[in-house]
């Protein structure tokens, strides 16, 4: 999942424990996890302090899992759940295409492919594949909703079975966005009446 999509599920989970007014109990929770003298006046803030100290990352959910679990937001719960579900089918997803562009062990022709995608300061730091689409990442022109460029890859490099499998990935995560959009036009509607 995106950082943008990691961020406004917290953002939702932080502004649903602020409404239950949970702050002390998960100061509380969290207080050996927590700088001395944090000043902390709101859920969001204690979430980006637990960043900060490298508790919560996109990757790392484990402890929104527990605080959710403890003040009982099974909803909340679930909705962490299916991010870290579709998370690890997409890490999943670019470690098979690693391996397999790793294979190649042509690196350079790699680089290629990607000029102009990839800031000429940063492209002089790659060292393998790995650190290739990790670059790809950072500078957001790879990641789970924007798969052009795993697909040229893929392509250009002639691992067809692989392309498939990310061409049917995009399509299950299109549907995924079809349908939450749907959902959520029908219950505007609902509402509406």
């Amino acid at each position: 999942m995106s950082a943008i999509e990691y961020s406004s599920l917290l953002f939702e989970v932080s502004q649903r424990l602020d409404e239950l007014n949970m702050l002390k109990k998960l100061l509380f929770m969290c207080r050996k996890k927590l700088p001395r003298g944090s000043n902390i006046e709101n859920a969001l803030a204690l979430f980006q302090t637990l960043e900060e100290q490298n508790y919560l990352g996109t990757d790392r959910l484990k402890l929104v899992k527990e605080l959710l679990e403890e003040v009982g937001e099974w909803s909340l719960l679930e909705k962490v759940k299916t991010f870290e579900i579709k998370r690890k089918k997409y890490k999943a997803l670019l470690e098979k295409a690693r391996c397999a562009l790793d294979e190649l062990n042509d690196l350079e022709r790699l680089i290629t492919i990607c000029k102009g995608k990839i800031s000429e300061e940063r492209e002089e730091n790659i060292q393998d594949v790995q650190s290739l689409l990790q670059r790809l990442e950072d500078e957001e022109i790879l990641g789970i909703s924007c798969l052009d460029i795993l697909k040229d890859l893929l392509a250009i490099t002639e691992k067809g079975d692989l392309l498939q499998e990310v061409e049917k990935f995009e399509e299950r995560r299109n549907r995924e966005a079809k349908f939450k959009s749907q959902k959520g036009e029908l219950e505007a509607a609902f509402l509406f009446l």
